[in-house]
């Protein structure tokens, strides 16, 4: 009898291993992770509802990252004037939701090129902000969140940052644009509206380029 129940325990808690290691990280929230061709969860169903919703269909929202969903993230890129991967990064999730994507305390990149203290502030996109660039970077791609402004001479252009914030919270993004005030350990954080960008006011964070 002891056997037994041996035999049920251990098929259980293999059926259990096998059940998580097929769907890594099936409850994450949008906006918690990159998603990629391949990828499964609730947040690539939200993905697809977001999508849809804006007028990007994908098919059956079964929180499947498949070939329908994404061709109907490519499309979403081109139409933001971005490099059309189909791959819905943080910087895209958040430009399809309009929220800032911030993820979870303690997510630091282990693996990254340098670590520099860096001073932001916050700008949104129109000439308010942006001046004559208006709605426009450095390279010509649209001003949303998940994008930041750098000196080039600190952060290359095109780079992937993750920026920590003092409470131990961050976002990823991508250098797309440049400042005039934006010299040295300085980077700019592109929000949804200026008044988001006035009540991030001047924070210090650590940039992370990966």
């Amino acid at each position: 009898m002891k056997n037994i129940n041996k035999i049920i325990v251990c098929t259980f808690t293999m059926f259990t291993l096998a059940l998580g290691a097929a769907t890594p990280l099936a409850w994450a929230a949008l906006g918690e992770r990159e998603l990629a061709p391949g990828t499964q969860g609730d947040d690539v169903r939200q993905l697809q509802a977001a999508l849809a919703e804006k007028g990007f269909g994908t098919g059956d929202r079964d929180g499947v990252y498949g070939s329908r969903t994404a061709a109907a993230v490519q499309k979403l890129e081109k139409s933001l004037a971005i490099e059309a991967d189909g791959v819905a990064d943080l910087g895209v999730i958040t430009a399809l939701t309009g929220k800032s994507a911030a993820v979870k305390q303690g997510a630091a990149p282990d693996s990254h090129k340098r670590a520099l203290d860096i001073v932001a502030t916050a700008y949104a996109s129109g000439p308010h902000d942006n001046g004559k660039w208006g709605s426009l970077t450095h390279l010509g791609t649209r001003v949303r969140p998940g994008i930041i402004a750098v000196d080039p001479r600190v952060i290359p252009l095109g780079a992937r940052v993750y920026i920590e914030f003092a409470d131990g919270r961050g976002v990823y993004a991508t250098a797309e644009d440049t400042g005039g005030a934006i010299k040295g350990n300085r980077i700019d954080i592109a929000m949804g509206s200026v008044d988001e960008a006035y009540e991030f006011g001047m924070q210090k964070v650590k940039v992370y380029v990966l």
